[in-house]
Order: C-alpha cells, then sequence, then structure tokens
C-alpha cells in the first residue's frame, strides 16, 4: 500500500518585482511530491530556480519575492497562505534547513554552543511532549546531536566558535542545527559544494544514516550528478524556472529523455576518463527569466529542437510509467535519448622547460593549531614540499580541506611568505625576494581566485578590474589600455561591452572568466588556479575548464590547479600531486596515479569520489 505524500507542490509559482516594476518569474508551475524517510534530488544550473523554490516551501523569499501562484502542503496544511503563527511553528520544527554557506550561515561571535541553545529553545516543546527543558538538558541534547552528525569530543566543542572548525565540521554543525527541532523535512542547499571528496561522502553518508534512522525525508539541491547518483531515491530537473524532467535517479541519470538532462549528464567529468579528455559544456546560457518565454526554454541550446519548439511550451507529461518530461519530441519517442558522441581530446603540446620549482618548502602558522582543535599553538602548514612545474604542463594538487593546498598557492604566489626551502623561477631563486625583484615575481606569477563574487572589487567595473594590473606592472600605455582590455575580454569569451558594467551584472561563471582575464592581464608564465571552477555548476565548470586548457595552448602557460573534485583534476592535468598535512604523499603521471596509486590516502581520496551511476536503493513508492 502505498503511503501518503508528507509534502505535496502543486503548480508553484514564484515571483519577484524588478527595479523598474516588471515581474521575474522564477519559479513556473513546480509540482511534485516527497514521502517521509525518501531524498529528492533537486538539480539544475544557477538560476534554474533550485534554491528559490526551497525558500517558498518556507515563505522565506527574500526582498520582492512571492508566491504568485499553487499550493505546498505538509500533510494538508498550505503553507502558500498560511498566516506567520503557523509558518512559525513548521519553520525549523518541521521542515529545517541547511544552507549552502556555513561560515555566513553562522554567527561568527557566537559558540556554538550558544547556536544550538538557541535553536532548542525555540523549538523546545514539540520534541519533549510540551516539557521545556533547562539549561543543563538543552547542552546535554547540544552535545547528542554533536555527536550525533560525527564531531569529535562534543563536550568540550560546544564552547568553541566557527572559526574554529574545519569547512566539512561546520558543515556538520549546520545539520546539527537543522536536526534540533526533529523536523519531518530537511532542505539541503548544496551542502556539500566546496567540500573534498572524503569530507563529502562522510555528510553524505550522514544524510543517508539519519533519513534511515529517523524517517527524515530530505530534499538535496545540487549540482553535482555524482552526489545525485550516491544519495538520492528520485530527481527532479529543473532549467528556466520550470521541471523539464524527473523520476527515479536510476532511470533519469541511466536513460534521461529530457535534452538538457543529458547535456548535464554529458557535462560531468568522469574519474575514469583518461588525461587530455575535453570536458563537454552546454552551449549557451540559461534564459533571461524577466522575459516572457515563448515555446521550451531550452529550444535555444537544444541540438534537438524542432521548429515547433520555439513556439509551444511543452507540458511535463509522462514518457514512462515513472518519468515525466516537458519536452514535445520526447512525449512521442519510445526510446531514450542516444548517448553523446566520445568526448573530445584536448589539443595540447609537450611541456617545455621548467618554468618554477620548489624545493623543501615549509610553511607554520602560529595560533592556528588551537583553532582547529589540534591542540597546538602553532600549525605547520608546509612540511617540505618541493615540486616542479614546466611552461605548457598542468600540475593537479588534490587533498584534503587543511592538507596545505591553498598554503601553497599562496607561498608560490608571494602572497605568504615560505618559513623554509627555497622557490626557484627561470632558474633564478625568489624565495626572499626584494621590493623590485618581488614586483617582477607577481607580475610572472597570477592567482585565480576560488570565489569570483568575493575576488572582484564590486565597487569597480568590470573595465577597472582588468586594466588594474596594467596600471600596476605599467605594461601598457594609458591610452591603449582600454583596446587591451577589450582584448583580454575578448580572450576568455566575453564581450568587450561588458567592461562598462559592474561584476554583480554577470553570473558566475562570467565572474570567473572576468578573474581569468586580470590575471592573464600582466602575461603571466604561471597561472596557479586554487579552486577555480569548485562554486560552478557542472556545464559552467566545463566551459571554464576548457578555456583554461585552451588558454594554455595559444599561450605557453604553466599551469597549477587546485581542486577538490579528482576527476576534473585527471582529465585536465598531466601530472598530479597529492597533498595531506602539509607535504605531498605521493605525485605521478595523472592516468598512472589515478589507476595504479600507491599511496593509501591516494586510494582513499579515489574511493570517495561520487561517479554518476546510480547506487541509491529507493526508499519509498515513486510518484507521478
Amino acid at each position: 500500500m502505498t503511503t501518503p505524500p508528507l509534502l505535496e507542490v502543486q503548480g508553484l509559482d514564484v515571483e519577484f518585482t524588478t527595479p523598474d516594476g516588471g515581474a521575474l518569474h522564477a519559479v513556473r508551475d513546480v509540482s511534485f511530491t516527497l514521502r517521509r524517510g525518501e531524498t529528492l534530488a533537486v538539480v539544475g544550473e544557477s538560476g534554474s530556480g533550485k534554491s528559490t523554490t526551497a525558500l517558498a516551501l518556507l515563505r522565506m523569499l527574500p526582498g520582492t519575492g512571492r508566491i504568485s501562484g499553487g499550493s505546498v502542503r505538509l500533510e494538508g496544511q498550505d503553507l502558500a497562505t498560511a498566516d506567520e503563527p503557523a509558518l512559525r511553528a513548521v519553520r525549523g520544527a518541521r521542515i529545517g534547513m541547511v544552507f549552502q554557506d556555513p561560515m555566513t550561515a553562522l554567527n561568527p561571535v557566537l559558540t556554538i554552543g550558544r547556536h544550538l541553545d538557541e535553536v532548542l529553545r525555540a523549538h523546545d516543546g514539540r520534541a519533549t511532549n510540551g516539557a521545556r527543558r533547562d539549561r543543563a538538558a538543552r547542552r546535554a541534547r547540544a552535545v547528542e546531536l554533536l555527536r550525533l552528525v560525527g564531531i569529535p569530543d562534543a563536550e568540550r566543542r560546544l564552547d568553541d566558535h566557527p572559526h574554529q572548525f574545519s569547512g566539512g565540521q561546520r558543515q556538520r554543525v549546520l545539520i546539527a542545527m537543522a536536526l534540533a527541532g526533529e523536523p519531518d523535512i530537511l532542505l539541503a542547499d548544496e551542502p556539500t559544494t566546496a567540500l573534498d571528496a572524503t569530507v563529502q561522502d562522510q555528510i553524505l553518508t550522514l544524510l543517508g544514516d539519519l533519513t534511515r534512522t529517523t524517517g527524515t525525508a530530505l530534499v538535496l539541491i545540487t549540482h553535482n550528478m555524482g552526489v545525485v547518483a550516491r544519495a538520492c531515491d528520485r530527481v527532479l530537473v529543473m532549467y528556466g524556472g520550470t521541471v523539464v524532467e524527473d523520476g527515479p535517479t536510476a532511470e533519469v541519470l541511466s536513460r534521461p529523455r529530457h535534452p538538457y538532462t543529458a547535456g548535464l549528464l554529458a557535462a560531468v567529468p568522469r574519474l575514469s576518463a583518461p588525461s587530455g579528455t575535453r570536458l563537454t559544456g552546454i552551449p549557451g546560457t540559461p534564459p533571461d527569466l524577466s522575459l516572457p518565454l515563448a515555446g521550451c526554454s531550452f529550444a535555444a541550446r537544444c541540438a534537438l529542437a524542432e521548429d515547433r519548439c520555439h513556439t509551444t511550451a511543452p507540458p511535463l507529461t509522462a514518457v514512462t510509467e515513472t518519468v515525466r518530461a516537458a519536452c514535445l519530441p520526447a512525449a512521442e519517442r519510445t526510446e531514450p535519448l542516444p548517448p553523446p558522441p566520445p568526448p573530445a581530446r584536448i589539443d595540447r603540446p609537450a611541456p617545455g622547460a621548467v618554468v618554477l620549482s620548489a624545493e623543501g618548502l615549509r610553511k607554520t602558522y602560529k595560533g592556528r593549531g588551537a583553532f582547529k582543535g589540534r591542540g597546538s599553538r602553532s600549525f605547520t602548514a608546509l612540511d617540505g614540499v618541493s615540486l616542479t612545474l614546466a611552461a605548457g604542463e598542468t600540475l593537479g594538487i588534490v587533498g584534503e580541506s587543511g592538507s596545505g593546498k591553498s598554503t601553497l598557492a599562496r607561498v608560490l604566489a608571494h602572497a605568504h611568505p615560505a618559513d623554509g626551502g627555497r622557490i626557484l623561477l627561470d632558474g633564478r631563486d625568489v624565495t626572499r625576494p626584494g621590493r623590485t625583484e618581488l614586483h617582477a615575481v607577481r607580475r610572472r606569477v597570477q592567482m585565480v581566485f576560488q570565489d569570483p563574487y568575493a575576488s572582484l572589487n564590486p565597487r569597480m567595473t568590470v573595465g577597472e578590474i582588468v586594466a588594474e594590473p596594467l596600471r600596476a606592472f605599467g605594461t601598457v600605455a594609458p591610452g591603449e589600455r582600454a583596446e587591451r582590455v577589450a582584448e583580454l575580454l575578448r580572450l576568455v569569451g566575453l564581450d568587450p561591452a561588458a567592461a562598462g558594467r559592474h561584476p554583480r551584472s554577470f553570473s558566475g561563471g562570467q565572474r570567473q572568466r572576468v578573474g581569468i582575464a586580470r590575471a592573464l592581464a600582466p602575461e603571466p608564465a604561471v597561472l596557479i588556479c586554487d579552486e577555480p571552477v569548485s562554486a560552478l555548476d557542472v556545464s559552467v565548470q566545463a566551459q571554464i575548464v576548457g578555456l583554461l586548457t585552451d588558454l594554455q595552448r595559444d599561450l605557453g602557460l604553466a599551469l597549477v590547479f587546485i581542486a577538490h573534485d579528482l576527476a576534473v583534476v585527471r582529465q585536465v592535468s598531466h601530472r598530479i600531486a597529492v597533498m595531506h598535512e602539509g607535504r605531498i604523499v605521493e605525485t605521478g603521471a595523472s592516468d598512472e596515479l589515478c589507476e595504479h596509486p600507491r599511496d593509501p590516502y591516494t586510494r582513499a581520496l579515489l574511493a570517495a569520489a561520487p561517479e554518476p551511476v546510480p547506487v541509491r536503493v529507493p526508499a519509498g513508492a515513486v510518484s507521478a
């Protein structure tokens, strides 16, 4: 007998009022159901409406956002029309939320114990059959919650602040806070996006254990198809604010019916793909939701689009017994889409002479050990690191959070001084350069940062941002800077007209292109890319990785590519170095290292990397 749904969303519409008084239709006619113990994935590119849909379930839409149509029924109660007292009784208590960025979701001046105590006081009574817990009982419950999510030494860590936890531990704290009210549904918005493979695996295991042991239903918002395959019973694919396909994970991932779903899967990097395999992105950009849509929202980017697709909006209809798709041709096909063509190879010449090398680099931070709970007043981030990098070569750096990857990048770029060892640039020792030499070194070695939102000055136009290195290094005469800025923007695939706009006007992928253009401005020999694609969805990730490899081929750049996604690193890199606790524990050619790892830590990283192959056993019945 099929159990009734815990949550039933029907025809949900969400609108935002634009500054000129118009309407932006962020979510259109979204419908789905959720049962107890079930895990539903919501996937799609940035701007597809995933997070907006989740926030609408709790009526927590920012700014001018409002539900303009449809219903959100939690066991019969319509949250779309509920009053504020009724919503307060649901938020946290019946539906919990795990936000994407734990550093912005946690108050830096409060201890973790205070965070949990606030949640327990707010929802006290529901989980204890009306009884009120005193402070000692709440603290005991907070310790239980930290232990439940795998925080070691939970009693002592209650008195620590957010900055004293690693990224994975902070995400676990957010999960503990969301579980404090013992909710029936947990909404997790990109909970593993910026985490390395092993921590990601731990978080997914934790969430899976919670759904099985507590019966909590989980809505997992993600752009990582490997996470979907690893953890989810059903998947909802969104594009342009609408649902374009939904069904059981195994069927959707193995036999996609909508061209957009197939495009997302083709863009996923595979750990099994050899070095030099070009990632396949989806051409074009998502639609402008402030404009009226005629026909299928994906038609402009779809290689299989027919004339009618541009004029007739497709309904979400059943294409098999368990899968629905919003595609006119798909509704008439009896077979799934044909497999995509094999990925292309990257055309790259053999590496040249060594341009950058490091010998026995050491870096110690005073006091950092105590901040991360290591019990020491100092922390050795780099412990005798040695490496070489040739012109035209890509060296991939992988490892868990705290392994020393970003510290190595900053030391190589002379953002942080090394405490020991040597750095050689073009054969010259530049470990401790003078002021003039440091200026020259920084021109030759540039960085592309992880967060395209935080690394660009929001007060400056794109033209000013890209021109700043030209002024700083004096590489171009003042009268020629505008022309050089236009040339750099074209080089990274942006319209030169974008020079007059501010970063807020661009998507995440476009902002990362601006950051790359800025790094290329002084014509460096070495580009150090610190997690340049970790915050981007798979299609944009493929575009940025393709851009970097093309630039390397055309300009002869040497690349240091730091990432936690081993599949991306293998495909883009000539060689890989694996870091653990400040040391390089294994290095070698990309294919050799991934297929025949020697160090146990490397084997553990490879085993934890998710692949978009369904492994989840469905928890409940499939809804139509």
